[in-house]
């Protein structure tokens, strides 16, 4: 096994996204897996806490590094892989944690990242990246580094995919913030920044007459008030197990990306916690949403966007091929996708019993 240290990018409890989920997977296939929280908090008498077998949330990087880092490898005595998500200075992390391997996942394409990235990529063991795109991309720029395609995917424990739940939440009464039962409902679970067309979002309720309800923080757009009437409503940033209740109550979801580079390297995780839910999902041309076809209807322009979100307000679809799309592209996949890798490197020298590497239905 390994441990596998990944430094301070995002909070644990922030918006659960793909280093929260991967990391989750790779601990319950027994790595010892550090997690560094990007907020310092003094909350805590220990600078690390496990939060799940194997899996310990660091709380205070700083300390945690001179107190406990330390005699953690020395106990464990195990290969030392440091997870970067963000370009980062390898001198600096091989200062901080003497790692065995380096591994850079990239899962977005942002051109202002390009420089620091040259030099992480360089001098990483292994880059996985979560598209197509971002696939050829790393190929062009890097084509002697080993580069390994693992996709976002479907979380089975938000339990989306069990349709009795979704009766169940029919019969609870609604929220104080839950939408309006008397329109029909569109939601977009995410951020709200600037890879969201917002004014394509806002044509669309205005000439379908639905209401689109927005569930994730807003990085830099202005958001609506009730007392301005806007048919976007904004909830603002939601618990990662309380998204389920919101998904199941949407008609239609959306993926309302603009072409930009970050957004046109997506492979979006709300697509495949849409889909788990049944419901009809309608993109934006997006080359990874081109890929779920026909479970995603994915539009060229504007036009037929409106259009194609029209006509799955009346005729959904069928439910159960896209639950069976999510549950063939679960994390607990792609989390043995990485971990195949790790077991045949030349790190990890105990011999294992498996073999996952094909594992991956849509990698």
């Amino acid at each position: 096994m390994s441990i596998i240290v990944v430094p301070p990018t995002l909070d644990w409890n922030w918006m659960k996204q793909r280093p929260q989920h991967l990391m989750s997977q790779l601990a319950a296939r027994g790595h010892t897996v550090c997690y560094c929280d990007l907020t310092r908090s003094d909350e805590h008498v220990s600078a690390a806490q496990e939060i799940e077998p194997r899996l310990f949330r660091v709380f205070d990087h700083e300390r945690w590094l001179r107190e406990q880092w330390p005699s953690l490898r020395r106990e464990l005595q195990q290969p030392v892989l440091v997870w970067c998500c963000l370009p980062r200075s390898p001198s600096q992390l091989y200062l901080d944690y003497q790692p065995d391997a380096l591994i850079y996942d990239c899962a977005d394409d942002c051109p202002e990242w390009y420089a620091s990235e040259r030099e992480l990529a360089a001098a990483a063991d292994l880059i996985v990246c979560s598209s197509e795109p971002l696939l050829q991309r790393l190929r062009r720029h890097y084509p002697k580094r080993d580069i390994l395609l693992v996709r976002n995917g479907y979380d089975p424990a938000m339990r989306l995919h069990l349709p009795s739940d979704g009766e169940e939440q029919a019969d609870r009464p609604l929220s104080r913030s839950a939408p309006d039962g008397g329109r029909s409902q569109i939601g977009y679970v995410g951020a709200w920044a600037r890879w969201i067309d917002e004014s394509l979002v806002r044509e669309m309720a205005k000439r379908l007459g639905a209401e689109v309800t927005v569930i994730g923080p807003s990085f830099g757009r202005k958001l609506g008030t009730a007392a301005s009437r806007d048919p976007i409503r904004f909830l603002g940033l939601k618990r990662h197990d309380e998204l389920a209740e919101w998904i199941r109550r949407f008609d239609v979801c959306l993926i309302p990306f603009r072409k930009l580079p970050i957004a046109l390297a997506a492979n979006p995780i709300k697509a495949y916690e849409y889909m788990a839910a049944g419901k009809p999902v309608v993109s934006t041309d997006l080359p990874e949403c081109r890929l779920m076809e026909p479970y995603v209807d994915v539009a060229a322009d504007r036009r037929t966007f409106i259009r194609m979100v029209a006509r799955r307000l009346e005729e959904p679809g069928g439910e159960t091929p896209r639950r069976q799309f999510a549950l063939q592209n679960t994390w607990e996949r792609r989390g043995a996708a990485i971990d195949a890798w790790i077991r045949k490197s030349r790190f990890v020298r105990e011999p294992y019993g498996r073999d996952e590497s094909n594992a991956d239905a849509f990698l």
